[in-house]
């Protein structure tokens, strides 16, 4: 079995519930729960099949019916379902949502034991050989998935496939501070690309987000998401950076998300690899961020990661490499 896919997304793979407003007593109280597709790696690799770009998931999911569905709903947006492990005695992840008035989220999880946390090395069995891209954040790190994800990356590695890593950094998930930072700097470190908001740099850094990157991830090119203050891009084409798209919020998850889903559609469409003339061309990255902002600005449009991410044709034109 091959895994022919030009992006393979591992790790996360959940459903979140979205709080739905019923009044009782003149006071709010959620009486009912919508359930979208969640987890970033089942955000990324539906925003890539509905741009166009062959993507795999790859993680696992419960055995149980959410698990059943959540394979029903990656597949039915496109996405290569061929290596989901179905893991024994392990229920499906999912999160509850709430948001607020300006549509900012705030999440209470049940993730202790879930399929998504609970690959192993064993479950790891397609070639690599023709996925080009890789997108992993921070929690593939986790003792509990560790030996799944070094595998992984060691076939990526064989294949000569390229890393990007979303840090999206989830601390809740780890038992300590120092296990979640040496975990996070190991990623790093293999890493070709890495994006992070001033929050994830924050919770494994501190105040020394540029030295961290710096010290662990000298030769990557680094994606800087700075909230109001817009996003940079820096590495070996220098620095290129683009304003914030001011847009109504309705609901900022999966944001983060989607913009990486356009950032590797730009990167995978232009055929570029590190080092490379396109590489280190600033024309890609420039337009890499564009596609990426207007993806975060259709996901905060609408309740749910993947609700407002439609009417893509324009972004499908965007995303492919202009003709010399």
């Amino acid at each position: 079995m091959t895994t022919e896919c030009d992006v393979a997304c591992f790790g996360e793979l959940l459903w979140d519930f979205f709080e739905a407003d019923a009044k009782a007593d003149k006071e709010p109280i959620a009486r009912s729960f919508r359930r979208e597709l969640g987890g970033a790696s089942a955000n990324v690799a539906c925003v890539l099949a509905r741009l166009g770009v062959k993507a795999s998931a790859i993680g696992g999911i419960g055995d149980d019916k959410l698990g059943d569905t959540l394979k029903m709903q990656l597949a039915a947006d496109g996405v290569d379902v061929a290596h989901l492990a179905r893991i024994k005695n392990a229920r499906t992840g999912l999160t509850f949502v709430t948001l607020d008035a300006l549509g900012e989220p705030s999440f209470l999880p049940y993730r202790q034991g879930t399929a998504d946390l609970a690959l192993e090395a064993s479950h790891i069995t397609a070639p690599m050989a023709k996925v080009r891209v890789a997108v992993l954040g921070s929690t593939s790190m986790l003792p509990s998935l560790r030996g799944a994800t070094l595998k992984f990356l060691d076939a990526l590695k064989k294949a000569k496939g390229t890393l990007l890593v979303d840090l999206n950094v989830r601390p809740h998930l780890w038992e300590s501070v120092e296990a979640m930072k040496a975990g996070t700097q190991e990623l790093a470190s293999r890493a070709a690309v890495i994006k992070g908001s001033e929050k994830d740099l924050g919770a494994v850094a501190g105040k020394r987000g540029m030295t961290w990157l710096e010290e662990h991830a000298k030769g990557a090119t680094w994606v800087l998401t700075r909230g109001e203050n817009g996003v940079a891009c820096v590495g070996p084409h220098g620095q290129v950076t683009l304003p914030t798209k001011r847009v109504r919020c309705i609901d900022a998850t999966g944001a983060g998300d989607a913009f990486m889903a356009g950032l590797v559609a730009v990167i995978v469409r232009s055929g570029a690899k590190p080092g490379s003339a396109e590489w280190n061309d600033p024309k890609l990255w420039s337009r890499a961020l564009d596609v990426g902002q207007q993806l975060g600005a259709k996901a905060i449009s609408a309740v749910g990661a993947l609700t407002g991410i439609g009417l893509l044709d324009d972004l499908r034109a965007r995303i492919e490499a202009p003709k010399r």
